[in-house]
């Protein structure tokens, strides 16, 4: 099958909900296979390796359309992490429309490790 971000993003944008759900990487899973890749769901912590399963690889620099961020867990109750999908105008989407790359303020606070993945 061939990748269409396009279409992921479209799907990722149109199923967000308001606010989290906590399946981030279930929801991010299913925009990856509408835009026509197979890809198991993972909590979001474990969710890189679903990713390089599927044939998305490590990346740096500026994020582009498609493009998925793993979020390390925090300490205390979000031991799962974080995924969202990037949608190239500055929107970052998981189970929800996010404000920012960091899905909420602990986040922000925090600051946890962020990898970017990419399907070439």
């Amino acid at each position: 099958m061939s990748w269409n971000k396009h279409e992921a993003v479209s799907y990722a944008r149109s199923h967000a909900h308001h606010n989290s759900t906590g399946y981030c990487a279930r929801a991010v899973a299913a925009a990856i296979r509408a835009g026509g890749l197979k890809i198991d769901g993972a909590d979001a912590k474990n969710f890189w390796r679903s990713l390089e399963k599927a044939g998305f690889s490590k990346v740096y620099g500026t994020p582009i359309e498609g493009d998925v961020a793993v979020i390390d867990a925090l300490p205390g109750a979000h031991q799962n992490g974080h995924a969202c999908i990037y949608d190239e105008s500055g929107t970052w989407y998981s189970d929800f429309k996010q404000n920012s790359l960091y899905p909420g303020q602990t986040y922000r606070n925090i600051q946890p490790k962020i990898t970017l993945y990419r399907h070439y």
